[in-house]
């Protein structure tokens, strides 16, 4: 497949990666009584906000014009896109003009811009929601996009992407190209400058940027695109415009000790339509709400956002069970606690969602696999190496279908482990009461529990034979004689 380098060596590179095959599909649980249309105000949710420090503050030009024509507007179940065409003065507004932005925060990556399939990990002044999960860190690719996987490999263009324009990009074989971002606290701005495919360099340059902001809205601007996108070979490198996430499980081999292998599960892609993307267009991606944002029990399973939400006690945590925190929502019995949809306490319906409800018609999405290993010291690459979309299959997930294999070894230990513990305590307490009741009897050898161990204690004593001696009737001479039943024989007493 299509390996990238990754500049910076921490947090580790996990070097041996295999993409595992599956072919099946999974449909969303939604709520289908709730359906609405969808709302057509989202896409200027944040914009004509007067607080300081938004997205309005990185803009050129000023001013929004209200009578826009939309080219597009998808719902693909966590997103809603809007693409702007060449014509629209907002795909002008959503562009961010680098050059004009303060010098000491634009910041031109050294080694991205004079390399080929080659990443830097870059940090973020503010959290950053993707899917409903906060990031601090992303990772920044010559390859026209943004990894935003926490465990780092790599196959960067399998899946967790931000991609305005994935392709086989190639900074280094011109001066001109650069790999920029900019931070100004409220939203980062990724910007490939004049970048040529390494494949076809007499195609011209491209010029295009991602925007992401705190809100959790996502800009593609493109300013230079010399080609239609869809005739970009993918022959050597996937080509991609959309968004990617996926959930980790960690697994234990048994054949192999202290080696566990990643497996990587895609659950949801966005897949915008690569028709659109021109000179000077724009497409706006708004967050609708998910199961993540409630933090009780109440609100979390009444949740009308088209996820089926469940709630468990255990984490404290809402989800619909396909998230990034899937590992720990298994490993914790989630999945059987959520049937019930109960909730222990009286329910708490005063929480309000962060979002309107939308509507939301049920997709069948495909997921697919990419998998590493840990502490092997070979790689296992499949035979036919997947070309333009990597791993474009399919696996079928249960709700219990992603339990680790040693999730079950680790239940097993745990039991071993409590029961060793209270035999211990058992032996000890044991022990204890015989030293106690022992020296109770020495030092009370007249009471009921001294005399009943004498009783039935054989007497041991040799037999004596007496003899007077010294003329003194206390005193006598003792002799063995011999032994008998326990008592003493002697000749005269």
């Amino acid at each position: 497949g299509v390996f990238y380098e990754v500049v910076q060596s921490f947090p580790r590179v996990e070097e041996n990666v295999q993409v595992d095959s599956y072919v099946s599909s999974h449909r969303w649980r939604r709520h289908s009584e709730s359906l609405k249309s969808v709302d057509t105000n989202r896409a200027s949710m944040g914009q004509d906000s007067s607080e300081p420090g938004g997205f309005t503050d990185l803009l050129l030009e000023e001013g929004h014009d209200n009578t826009t024509q939309i080219e597009e507007d998808t719902d693909h179940n966590y997103y809603t896109s809007r693409t702007y065409g060449p014509y629209d003065s907002t795909s002008r507004d959503l562009w961010v003009n680098i050059d004009q932005m303060e010098k000491d925060k634009v910041k031109i990556h050294g080694i991205l811009s004079n390399t080929h399939r080659q990443a830097a990990r870059v940090n973020l002044s503010f959290d950053f929601p993707f899917y409903g999960h906060f990031l601090r860190e992303i990772t920044v690719a010559t390859g026209g996009f943004i990894y935003t996987g926490e465990v780092v490999h790599r196959m960067l263009t399998a899946t967790q992407y931000i991609a305005p324009l994935m392709a086989n990009f190639d900074p280094s074989v011109s001066r001109n190209s650069t790999v920029r971002y900019f931070d100004n606290g409220t939203a980062l701005v990724v910007q490939w400058d004049h970048v040529h495919l390494q494949d076809n360099y007499n195609l011209g340059s491209f010029t295009f940027q991602a925007t992401l902001l705190n809100d959790g809205r996502i800009i593609f601007g493109y300013k230079e695109i010399p080609v239609a996108v869809t005739q970009i070979s993918s022959t050597n490198h996937p080509v991609k415009v959309g968004l990617s996430d996926a959930f980790v499980v960690v697994h234990r081999i048994q054949q192999i000790p202290n080696v566990r292998r990643r497996t990587i599960y895609e659950y949801h892609r966005v897949e915008l339509q690569m028709s659109k993307i021109t000179n000077l267009s724009a497409v706006e991606m708004i967050p609708l709400p998910t199961c993540l944002q409630f933090t009780s029990c109440g609100p979390c399973i009444t949740a009308q956002i088209g996820f089926n939400c469940s709630w468990c006690s255990k984490l404290q945590r809402c989800s619909s069970g396909f998230d990034r925190h899937r590992q720990d929502w298994v490993d914790s019995g989630c999945p059987e606690e959520s049937k019930d949809k109960i909730c222990e306490k009286n329910i708490d319906t005063t929480e309000t969602p962060l979002y309107s409800t939308t509507t939301v018609l049920p997709t069948t999405t495909r997921f697919r696999v990419l998998t590493t290993t840990r502490g092997s010291t070979t790689s296992h690459l499949p035979t036919s190496l997947p070309t333009e979309d990597d791993t474009k299959i399919a696996l079928h997930l249960k709700d219990n279908g992603a339990s680790t294999d040693d999730s079950a070894a680790e239940k097993k230990g745990g039991a071993l482990h409590a029961g060793l513990i209270v035999g211990i305590l058992v032996l000890v307490l044991i022990v204890a009461a015989a030293i106690l009741v022992t020296a109770y009897m020495y030092h009370h050898p007249t009471s009921a529990a001294s005399l009943f161990f004498i009783e039935r204690r054989p007497s041991r004593w040799p037999a004596m034979k007496f003899r007077r001696g010294s003329g003194h009737p206390a005193y006598a001479e003792v002799e063995p004689v011999g032994e008998k039943e326990g008592f003493i024989v002697s000749e005269q007493c």
